[in-house]
């Protein structure tokens, strides 16, 4: 009679499995399983990375089923993460919108999870861990933003946990909020919204009903591409790297003569950091060629080129080294176009420089002496 008994409670364990599945609303009740094995880690670069991990029901007897894999166009996703727009909260209320992804982050991002999404089976969704630090000394922080991705019906899902989190640098195992490093992570799928951050939607977005960090974006037509048609683009990509970045015309071998256009400091710099990231570049050609566009004159303002130099510092492209070496560059070979100029109009821009933190005070009174002896 005891193996009856037995098989009595296994018949019962069965019937209630298929009774649990039935009902369940799939992507409602989306949850997180951890997926094991080398091939879902997509990228991996400090304490960023990108991974495949298994979608299943909150109550794991379900499992959804999205539209992956897919081949999306790298600028299409570049322009929706540009789109992301979020605001924080103060102590005096919400501050102004801000994007959510900065520049050099969908450089090094993007890429891999439009790979991420060639790689993705129907049963797995895209998991993004960002991570950059800013500051120094006892000011410095690392900076996380967390999200999930996927398609279903040909829309873009991105659901975070986690905008430009602050976490201290240097203060033990648990940093002076209490929080321990492993407490950085936050499941994207559980929770539905966050007090210290919102979400500002634009055209073409919706939440995801009673769900304020879950993002339900449409994709502009011609957003997905063939598998052959995906090979093609990549394998072009690869070609053009070949293409000289000074906006020359060359000829790629077995192909038409191509134009770059002139670009902007700051262009040049994006696009050789995005051969860098992608491996067609070694790291020793990255620096070697961004010394060479940094040594690139353009006829700009002064400001406009402390403008430039300041934000390249800012996205992380130049140490500060590297911008006090360019600083002189930009302030010498100004001299002579200064030559016969109103004295008290170049003294002024040099004067705003100095209040807007361009160059310093004996930056300012180097520029002076040097003037006034001409004058």
């Amino acid at each position: 009679m005891w193996y009856k008994k037995i098989r009595f409670i296994l018949l019962f364990i069965i019937l209630s499995g298929v009774i649990g599945c039935k009902g369940l609303d799939i992507l409602g009740n989306m949850g997180r399983g951890q997926v094991q094995g080398k091939n879902n880690n997509i990228f991996n670069e400090g304490k960023t990375y990108i991974r495949l991990e298994e979608v299943k029901g909150t109550k794991g007897s379900s499992k959804a089923i999205l539209d992956h894999p897919k081949y999306l166009r790298k600028d299409i996703l570049t322009s929706v993460f540009s789109s992301i727009y979020f605001k924080e909260k103060g102590i005096t209320g919400w501050g102004k919108e801000q994007n959510i992804f900065q520049e050099s982050e969908l450089l090094n991002l993007t890429p891999h999870i439009v790979d991420a999404f060639t790689k993705a089976p129907p049963l797995q969704y895209i998991l993004v861990n960002s991570n950059y630090t800013k500051g120094k000394g006892f000011f410095k922080s690392e900076v996380y933003t967390i999200f999930g991705l996927f398609i279903s019906n040909d829309k873009l899902n991105v659901v975070f946990s986690r905008i430009q989190y602050e976490d201290l640098v240097g203060k033990g195992a648990d940093n002076v909020f209490g929080e321990t490093g492993q407490a950085v992570f936050v499941d994207p799928f559980s929770i539905t919204q966050n007090p210290f951050w919102k979400i500002s939607l634009r055209s073409g977005q919706q939440f995801k009903t009673g769900h304020g960090n879950w993002l339900i974006i449409d994709l502009e037509e011609g957003a997905f591409v063939s598998k052959e048609d995906y090979g093609k683009e990549v394998a072009l990509g690869k070609k053009q790297e070949e293409v000289n970045l000074s906006g020359t015309t060359q000829t790629v071998s077995g192909s038409q003569p191509v134009i770059v256009q002139q670009m902007s400091i700051t262009d040049q710099l994006l696009e050789l950091k995005e051969l860098e990231t992608t491996g067609l570049i070694t790291k020793e050609d990255y620096e070697l060629r961004k010394t060479l566009i940094l040594g690139s004159k353009k006829e700009k303002s002064i400001k406009d080129k402390f403008n430039d130099l300041r934000k390249l510092k800012e996205d992380g492209f130049i140490s500060d080294i590297d911008y006090e070496h360019k600083k002189r560059d930009i302030l010498e070979e100004n001299d002579e176009k200064e030559m016969g100029k109103n004295i008290k109009e170049v003294l002024a821009v040099y004067l705003e420089l100095r209040d807007e933190g361009y160059i310093t005070d004996e930056d300012y009174d180097h520029k002076k002496k040097k003037l006034l002896k001409e004058f």
